[in-house]
């Protein structure tokens, strides 16, 4: 029997991992080998499937498989474990994985329209946890006003992918705001504040 790793990379809840754990079960032997049966300890979470003939037996010269994925349905750590019964023999595989919430940066800007004393508040969410973002500033000046230009700031989202950051701005005119989620490159939407 060969085989490759169990452990998966970090992957979205409700997702399925692209990568696979695959055990290959050969027999190079002259006689057919029964095949006994495949148990999961988190069927859920690491489903399974193989092309072996369970309770039957490989033929001499032939090969199959056993294929797991992951497919975490909670954040954190998660594992199971597979045994494989073939031969006679057991063979038990420890299956591991870490369950993300899905990164979908969304960001949310109160009031849309204020004087030069507004404090405007943008909200994020749906950033990854506990992870950098920048947030991004395009001015557009109100006729008569001179352009500024606004220096890309870095922050942190909190444990549950949220940031709030307010300000103010002194200048009329339109300003263009989003966030970038550093960990995956995902912007937000863009979100507009007049200043009048």
């Amino acid at each position: 029997m060969t085989w490759n790793s169990g452990a998966f990379p970090t992957t979205v809840v409700g997702g399925t991992s692209g990568q696979a754990f695959v055990a290959t079960l050969w027999n190079n032997g002259t006689a057919a080998v029964a095949i006994g049966s495949v148990t999961d300890t988190n069927v859920a979470e690491f489903p399974w499937s193989t092309t072996c003939t369970l309770g039957g037996a490989l033929e001499s010269g032939a090969n199959c498989t056993v294929t797991a994925q992951f497919k975490p349905s909670a954040i954190g750590n998660q594992s199971a474990t597979l045994t494989v019964s073939a031969n006679a023999k057991d063979q038990t595989f420890a299956l591991t994985g870490t369950g993300a919430a899905a990164v979908n940066p969304q960001v949310t800007i109160t009031p849309a329209t204020g004087s030069t004393t507004t404090p405007f508040t943008l909200t994020l969410t749906g950033a990854t946890p506990g992870g950098q973002v920048s947030l991004h500033t395009a001015y557009t000046p109100a006729p008569g006003n001179d352009a500024i230009p606004f220096a890309t700031t870095v922050w942190i989202a909190d444990a549950s992918g949220q940031l709030t950051v307010s300000s103010s701005h002194d200048s009329p005119g339109t300003f263009e705001n989003w966030f970038v989620d550093t960990a995956t490159s995902l912007s937000s939407n863009h979100v507009v504040s007049v200043v009048q």
